[in-house]
């Protein structure tokens, strides 16, 4: 409570209200002529005129020199008046009144001068206050802010707030005031880095200020800000370039293996070849052998291009309407026909709508998952069931193989992605399962995978219903196909 008090009771830079003065300074006065009759009897009357100096000094103090010398005015008169022969009535001529004015003027005079340079200094005091606040707002908001287009905006609305302002802004490179702003440049070394507009009815002073206390602190924190900004365009830089090259080097690893494997074969197989001593046995089996690697070397262009036009944000998408039994058959055929070496059991509810999208890119990702799923199952069967789940279509496709290790489950949709349990013998490019989630994302579905270590692994591609058609009741065709094996 004592604190409070003290601080109720310390100067401001603005005066108390003046009719809070007028109150002081017309209780002071009668309180202190009250005062002066008991005190009679220990001093001479004409003494004790002093007393009227405490309303004068708090007066002169708190609310300027003009009040204290009013006050010092009154308290004259009410002595007079009160305790100078004749009691009762002003003898303005009595020079003990005079000289009592004048003791009292000159304290008030004192007092006022001490009491507006205290509230000087309290002003400048409560002002630096307020610049150190807004130079650790500043460090808080301009060098930490995540856009600097936001932090600028930000730190001038403080700015203003520190100055007391209507508005302000803080401006990257040169701009220039007008008759409504006043321009103050902030530079870092030789170079002009931004400007400081502020409100033209701006005082000299205050200008003043402003550029001597201000702008260096602000144009440190813009400099810092900036040079921060060009660090995280470096950092992204260089994370973008060695992504970059990681991609080279997993192209280029690629490259190497999964090219090489079928050149040599087609090599190998027209170097067997003799023009003049082959027979036609050889020859069927030299043809065997291309065919194979060129379909290799097809699939794996392919998928470089599918690839490419998904990072590229460039591939066309044709919208129709299909039956995604049909389209797993398709896939199923086209996986079958490269030699997977697994066998498929599909089962499709009967109730599936008709779905709008683009069946030739859903296709190419089933087909992606179902050759992955084949390559892992070691001959076993790979199971497919697609039914309705609510506003969407479920299709999982379940192998048999070793299962995924947890740590793999987000990196196995990586572009040129490959397990380490992989051995050397391993086929694939690491570009189908990257390829199927973009061409079904693509679509405005989702993939996700399910697996443990041993039990094998759910590949879970989930289609939007949206734009869904009935379907025609399954013909006895389809309907006999509907479990291929």
């Amino acid at each position: 409570m004592r604190t409070h008090l003290l601080s109720r009771l310390r100067l401001r830079d603005r005066p108390p209200p003046y009719l809070l003065g007028l109150a002081v300074a017309a209780g002071g006065t009668a309180l202190e002529t009250l005062a002066i009759y008991p005190l009679g009897h220990l001093a001479p009357t004409v003494s004790l005129a002093v007393v009227y100096a405490l309303t004068v000094v708090v007066t002169a103090v708190y609310w300027g020199t003009l009040p204290g010398l009013l006050t010092a005015l009154a308290g004259a008169l009410a002595f007079n008046y009160f305790h100078l022969p004749p009691v009762g009535r002003f003898t303005l001529d009595d020079a003990r009144t005079w000289v009592a004015f004048a003791s009292l003027a000159v304290v008030a005079l004192m007092a006022g001068l001490l009491g507006n340079l205290a509230r000087d200094r309290a002003a400048d005091a409560e002002q630096r206050r307020r610049e150190a606040d807004l130079a650790t707002e500043l460090a808080r908001v301009l060098p930490g802010g995540s856009r600097l287009d936001v932090a600028l905006a930000e730190a001038a609305q403080r700015l203003a707030v520190a100055i007391g302002v209507s508005s302000a802004a803080i401006e990257l490179g040169e701009a220039a005031g007008d008759e409504r702003r006043v321009a103050f440049a902030l530079r870092d070394r030789d170079s002009r880095i931004g400007t400081l507009l502020l409100p033209a009815t701006l005082g000299a002073s205050e200008r003043a200020r402003v550029a001597a206390r201000i702008v260096p602190t602000l144009q440190s924190m813009l400099a810092a800000s900036l040079h921060r900004a060009e660090l995280q365009a470096e950092v992204v830089e260089t994370a973008l370039l060695r992504r970059s090259d990681e991609t080279k080097t997993a192209v280029l690893r690629s490259v190497s293996h999964d090219l090489r494997t079928p050149l040599t074969a087609i090599l190998t197989a027209a170097t067997a070849l003799d023009p003049h001593s082959s027979g036609r046995s050889e020859a069927e089996e030299a043809r065997a052998v291309v065919l194979e690697a060129a379909t290799r070397l097809s699939r794996l262009v392919e998928k470089l291009l599918d690839l490419s036009r998904l990072q590229a944000g460039n591939l066309e998408q044709r919208s129709a309407s299909y039956s995604l039994e049909d389209v797993l058959l398709e896939a199923v055929a086209n996986v079958e026909s490269d030699g997977a070496g697994s066998a498929f059991r599909l089962a499709v509810d009967d109730d599936l709508p008709l779905l709008s999208g683009d069946p030739g890119q859903l296709e190419r990702a089933l087909a992606n998952l179902l050759e992955n799923a084949a390559r892992y199952s070691a001959g076993k069967p790979v199971s497919v069931r697609a039914h309705l789940a609510g506003e969407r279509v479920r299709v999982r496709i379940i192998d048999q193989g070793p299962g995924i290790r947890a740590s793999e489950l987000d990196r196995i949709f990586l572009p040129f992605y490959r397990s380490p349990s992989d051995g050397p013998g391993h086929q694939g490019s690491g570009l189908g399962l990257a390829i199927a989630r973009g061409f079904v994302e693509l679509g405005g579905g989702r993939i996700t995978v399910e697996s443990l270590p041993g039990q094998g692994t759910t590949f879970i591609v989930e289609l939007p219903l949206a734009a869904a058609k009935p379907a025609a009741p399954p013909t006895p065709e389809r309907r006999g196909a509907r479990v291929a094996s």
